[in-house]
């Protein structure tokens, strides 16, 4: 857990430095002024949703395998919502902010995945 910590951690730097950048310094990559909340709002259920995979891995293969499904599911759903709500209140930023999210969604999906595969093999 200490290991996924650490790493998330600081991607999570490393993205939040790396938007910083390019929002003053690059303006013709638009990028959401959202991005600090959306950087943090996915940092934290990242983790919390590691944390309870984490707990689910060992017990039998179905009910881990149920359990990240359900999950995935779950962020589907929630992810959805967050991205519509606002979207539907932030016209003006909708395609920036659905570009920032899905970078910073890819990242961190990324990084729970690796750590979950080596998480099951040991």
């Amino acid at each position: 857990m200490k290991n996924f910590s650490t790493i998330l951690s600081s991607t999570a730097i490393a993205l939040g430095l790396a938007s910083l950048a390019i929002y003053f310094w690059v303006p013709a990559l638009h990028i959401s002024p959202a991005f600090p909340y959306v950087l943090l709002f996915l940092y934290l259920s990242t983790r919390f949703i590691y944390v309870a995979l984490a707990k689910s891995v060992n017990k039998r293969t179905s009910q881990f395998a149920n359990a990240v499904m359900l999950v995935n599911f779950g962020k589907l759903l929630v992810y959805g919502l967050v991205i519509f709500v606002y979207a539907y209140f932030n016209r003006s930023d909708a395609v920036s902010f659905i570009l920032t999210f899905f970078v910073y969604y890819f990242v961190f999906t990324a990084i729970e995945v690796f750590a979950l595969l080596n998480m099951n093999k040991k």
